[in-house]
């Protein structure tokens, strides 16, 4: 008989008895993108958005992930300067930084509900209603404007702004930011 000799690697996250160890987890699209010393579950959530947080300089892990574009996500009355990363098969967004440079900053985060322990299976809080606050920079500028014009003038401002889509507002209306 003729010896088979193979280098194959099989991957299967259906053995989920070890709680220690490495943690694999896949998009939604099935694609490896995560292994990590813990549980998600277990590592704490952003309050603004409930991003799972990684912190960059306490936890071991390597993400597979493709750098992409820039976003400007607003945060109460203050504005967040995302990375984002995206799943390389699919393009879906995965996680995001606040520094231009992987694992550059101090935490990475991952967005709610993109990744999970079982291939081609949805998170189950990846349908939760996330707040719709990310904003265009062109939509920022103009807003900004907006708020400039109206202190210059008083809060009495009776004239027109227009949004980034081009819908008129008035003086007293507030832009609905959507993403």
């Amino acid at each position: 008989m003729p010896k088979i000799i193979s280098n194959s690697i099989i991957s299967s996250s259906d053995n989920r008895d070890d709680p220690q160890g490495l943690h694999s987890y896949y998009c939604l699209c099935s694609e490896f993108i995560l292994v990590i010393d813990i549980e998600m579950g277990q590592l704490p959530r952003r309050q603004s958005d409930n991003a799972i947080i990684l912190s960059n300089a306490n936890r071991m892990y390597k993400l597979h992930a493709t750098p992409g574009e820039v976003k400007l996500v607003k945060r109460g009355d203050k504005f967040e300067k995302q990375y984002r990363l995206y799943c390389q098969r699919c393009n879906l967004v995965i996680a995001y930084e606040t520094t231009p440079h992987l694992k550059g900053g101090a935490y990475t985060y991952i967005v709610q509900g993109a990744l999970n322990e079982i291939q081609g299976v949805p998170h189950e809080d990846w349908e939760q209603d996330l707040p719709k606050n990310e904003v265009g920079e062109e939509e920022v500028s103009q807003i900004h404007d907006a708020e400039m014009h109206e202190r210059d003038h008083g809060e009495g401002f009776s004239g027109t702004r227009t949004t980034a889509q081009g819908e008129s507002l008035a003086g007293g209306e507030e832009p609905v930011l959507a993403s």
